[in-house]
């Protein structure tokens, strides 16, 4: 073995920790995937030689797995996607809005859409999404919200949401579809983390359900398929009148994939399609059995598994993702994981109260015991600890847009400490915590004093901020 490689080196230690993984992609090793690890993955990464189709331009093996997948998904035509929902995203912005449309986008998209603000040229019109004060959580933009926003902006041409969010809770998809169809506006929903949502009848309904006109899925997120593996579908409502619309779809999908795309990518998404249709409905129920166990039992140790929490801007959470709010205990979302990878579990993402786990049809009973067992450890360090106050992570505050993303992230630039930045525009990159990965400050927007204390202390409390420098300095606007 060669000692000079340091990812290789990175991968094959943390392989040999065996951390139980509560975390993407969704299949945790490759549990539910035997017809693919039959073959060593280098024999299945081939290349475009006869017979084995072509992405760029399919009309054999790789058409006939995608329409497999729009007709399992109940979409009108679905397109495999290599490099992610990103590239996917910024597909089917590109194909719907134009330079100087305008969008609306909740204020806590994820910031993938920053990419298709700047490709298409479109401007944003950013809605807040609703703000839980007790729980300190950011939730969803509420159809009222939605209908208010239309009323300002007539002329908006769609709008792009997300369905469910990295907390599995899911907006009121099906309502604001109605209220953008009214007004004859196009629904765009970012579904990564929700592609197995059609496979239950018991969880929320999908972009596909809800009327959406595009929408993209990560398979690798909650499915059995290898990470960057996505989908990206046209929804069956698309009338004939959006010809257009569809031959557009088909152009950005070939300009944004890469045309020696990844053949181990693309058989994950024929297969994880295949394994779900055929065990899904199955599987979601056994999952689902488990969960419920592993919420009960986390409740006795005195961990808030949020169950049943609602709210009116909220239609349903997806019972599948798993979310501890341990705040009460006196920790940290950070200190939490930490703890839980100190006893082999390793979670999704922390935030300053809560820790995500990605729970999938892959995960066993067994595994569920061991994460009991191991959130024992978060119980037992309430002891002295000061029970910390619940403090805003995400600023309410939508800054002001001095330049379009597209004029912001061609422009001069310059980059300054962060906590010299007040007044200043942000430059050519979002900036904000990680996670969730929703950016604080857009290219074009200025910078605040109070902002900046929002994302210093984010990183006070163990968040990364994304964005910056190596040396923690922000890109600006040149004046």
């Amino acid at each position: 073995m060669f000692k000079n490689m340091p990812l290789v080196n990175g991968l094959t230690e943390y392989i040999s920790k065996n951390q139980l993984a509560f975390h993407m992609p969704g299949h945790k090793g490759g549990r539910l995937m035997p017809e693919l690890s039959s073959f060593s993955f280098a024999q299945m990464d081939m290349t475009e030689v006869s017979g084995l189709d072509n992405l760029q331009s399919p009309e054999g093996i790789i058409r006939e797995a995608q329409q497999l997948a729009a007709k399992a998904f109940q979409s009108d035509a679905c397109f495999f996607l290599i490099n992610g929902s990103t590239s996917g995203i910024h597909a089917m912005m590109m194909a719907t809005f134009q330079a100087g449309d305008q969008v609306l986008i909740p204020r806590n998209c994820h910031k993938s859409v920053w990419g298709g603000l700047i490709l298409s040229g479109a401007e944003p019109v950013f809605i807040q999404p609703e703000y839980d004060e007790e729980r300190c959580l950011v939730t969803h933009v509420s159809p009222g919200c939605v209908r208010q926003a239309i009323r300002e902006n007539p002329n908006a041409k769609g709008m792009v949401i997300t369905n469910p969010d990295y907390y599995g809770l899911c907006p009121q998809l099906s309502e604001i579809q109605s209220i953008l169809a009214i007004n004859g506006m196009k629904l765009l929903v970012d579904e990564a983390h929700g592609p197995h949502l059609i496979f239950h009848p018991d969880l929320p309904p999908s972009a596909a359900q809800c009327r959406a006109d595009l929408w993209v899925q990560s398979a690798h997120k909650t499915l059995p398929a290898l990470t960057q593996a996505a989908y990206l579908h046209i929804g069956n409502q698309v009338s004939p009148t959006d010809s257009r619309l569809i031959e557009k779809v088909t152009q950005y999908h070939r300009l944004l994939q890469s045309t020696s795309p990844s053949y181990l990518i693309m058989a994950s998404l024929d297969y994880a399609r295949a394994y779900m249709e055929e065990h899904g409905k199955v599987s979601l129920d056994m999952l689902l059995e488990h969960l419920t166990w592993t919420r009960s039992e986390l409740n006795t140790l005195g961990i808030d598994t949020m169950q049943g929490y609602s709210r009116s801007e909220i239609y349903q959470i997806d019972a599948t993702r798993l979310v501890l709010d341990i705040s009460k205990l006196g920790l940290t979302g950070f200190q939490g994981e930490e703890i839980l990878r100190q006893a082999g579990v390793q979670v999704e993402m922390s935030d300053s109260h809560r820790l995500v786990l990605v729970c999938t049809v892959a995960d066993r009973r067994e595994d569920f015991q061991c994460l009991v067992d191991a959130c024992k450890h978060l119980s037992t360090h309430m002891g002295n600890r000061e029970i910390k106050g619940r403090k805003l992570t995400i600023s309410r505050e939508i800054p002001r847009q001095m330049l379009s993303p597209k004029e912001a992230f061609a422009g001069n630039v310059e980059w300054v400490l962060l906590d010299q930045a007040a007044g200043r525009i942000c430059g050519g990159a979002p900036v904000g915590p990680y996670p969730p990965g929703i950016p604080s400050y857009y290219p074009g927007e200025l910078i605040t004093k109070s902002g900046l204390e929002g994302l210093l202390e984010n990183q006070a409390q163990g968040a990364q901020l994304f964005g910056l420098s190596e040396d923690d300095k922000i890109s600006v606007i040149i004046d």
